[in-house]
């Protein structure tokens, strides 16, 4: 099925079925378990990450497998030879719908979760007097869409500070819920928080949405090709998010799904042909005028390498790995993780501080001894370091990273700028 949904990608077998995927397939009937390395080892050759790097910033920016990469440079050669056919919306929204839930009907292709949250902010009819309310742990890409509109017409924006770490989910509901007040109309919370890689209660404060006639609009950058899920099983009424991090399409590929109710109620940010047809439902919204289609390819073909891995075997590597991290780091003294304890409410990343050492020096001396990639959450004042694993990663790297942390937490490191 990935096979011929590949091949026939851009209308034909111009794209050569790469040896990585042949050896992956072979393997998937008897491999796969979260710690068979050798299946794994299949799975990292169809990357072309360099031997030497240690990337851990999945969170941020997710490495594209090679055959996305191929789908992207062959459309765009198609195009160059006057021949764009483009990429077909049918096919674009069923392989998203297949690894990330929700209706296909529902889809729209902003370029980012900015973006998306952006088309909600500005579409949903909000004024004086209308609050709006979310978490000290959002993302500027989901927040300041709503800072915005709520500046600009004069309506409340509330944050609401989350327990670090987080005790439970019913601990995080209630705390979300204590800044609900009779005047509000929007609540956003992001589905799995970029500071801490908590997940939050989002099917029961969708609950609670619904019964207050509160809309519900989640900033899912992270779960969508991390973990199992179902958009539209959330009950939320928007969810945004961003394939270019855990579903490994190319940079520019945003994702947008839409409740039924809002599929003709929300006003577009962007006019063009058919934005007031209310029959397109939520196709109006992917009427942008020309636009780059490559990148389009290559998130069918990054979600289409994912389902053939499937997503439980990703989402239990996944688990594997950020269990081996957060085992080694809870281990050295010194040390504090910030993500919960409970498995529950985590998944593939992990963030913590190291005492007397900052976060930002410690990066520095990462990537200048090892080559490791990380991310240090300075939003906030906040100054973790986090940590992202995905299926690229290999448990060697992961345990030459917490030597140097032990020894980071032991000795210091130098400050950045030193040449110590």
């Amino acid at each position: 099925m990935y096979r011929r949904s590949f091949l026939t990608l851009l209308g034909g077998g111009a794209l050569v079925w790469p040896r990585t995927l042949e050896a992956l397939s072979r393997r998937l009937e008897s491999g796969g378990a979260p710690d068979d390395e050798a299946f794994w080892a299949e799975v990292r050759a169809g990357f072309l990450i360099a031997p030497d790097r240690i990337y851990l910033n999945n969170g941020t920016l997710g490495p594209s497998p090679r055959v996305a990469v191929d789908a992207v440079a062959e459309h765009t050669r198609r195009v160059a030879a006057t021949f764009p056919e483009g990429v077909n919306w049918d096919d674009l929204k069923q392989s998203v719908s297949a690894l990330a839930g929700g209706d296909p009907a529902g889809f729209v292709f902003p370029r980012n979760t900015t973006e998306g949250m952006s088309f909600v902010a500005n579409g949903m009819d909000i004024g004086p007097g209308d609050e709006v309310v979310t978490t000290d742990h959002e993302h500027i890409g989901g927040k300041e869409p709503w800072r915005l509109a709520t500046t600009r017409r004069k309506a409340r924006y509330t944050v609401v500070k989350l327990p670090v770490p987080a005790p439970s989910s019913q601990a995080l509901a209630d705390v979300v819920w204590s800044g609900v007040s009779p005047a509000t109309r929007v609540v956003m919370v992001s589905h799995l928080t970029f500071t801490t890689g908590t997940v939050m209660p989002v099917v029961e404060l969708a609950r609670r949405c619904r019964d207050r006639g509160i809309t519900l609009a989640v900033d899912g950058a992270h779960p969508p090709g991390m973990m199992r899920m179902d958009i539209g099983a959330l009950g939320g009424d928007f969810y945004a998010s961003s394939p270019h991090k855990w579903m490994l399409a190319p940079e520019g590929n945003g994702m947008l799904w839409l409740a039924p109710q809002w599929r003709t109620r929300l006003w577009p940010t962007l006019a063009s042909g058919g934005w007031d047809d209310l029959s397109l439902g939520a196709q109006r919204f992917n009427h942008l005028g020309t636009f780059d289609e490559s990148r389009m390819a290559g998130l069918i073909a990054s979600a289409e390498f994912l389902q053939l891995i499937g997503i439980d075997r990703v989402e239990a590597r996944v688990r594997h790995l950020r269990g081996i991290l957060e085992g080694g780091l809870r281990s050295i003294p010194g040390l504090s993780v910030v993500t919960p304890e409970d498995e529950s409410l985590k998944c593939g990343m992990v963030s913590f501080k190291v005492a007397g050492v900052d976060s930002l020096d410690l990066q520095v001396h990462l990537a200048r001894v090892a080559n490791v990639r990380t991310r240090v959450i300075s939003e906030y004042d906040y100054g973790f370091m986090r940590l992202s694993t995905h299926v690229y990663n290999r448990p060697a790297e992961l345990e030459r990273v917490l030597e140097l942390l032990a020894d980071a937490a032991k000795n210091g490191v130098p400050k950045r700028g030193s040449t110590t």
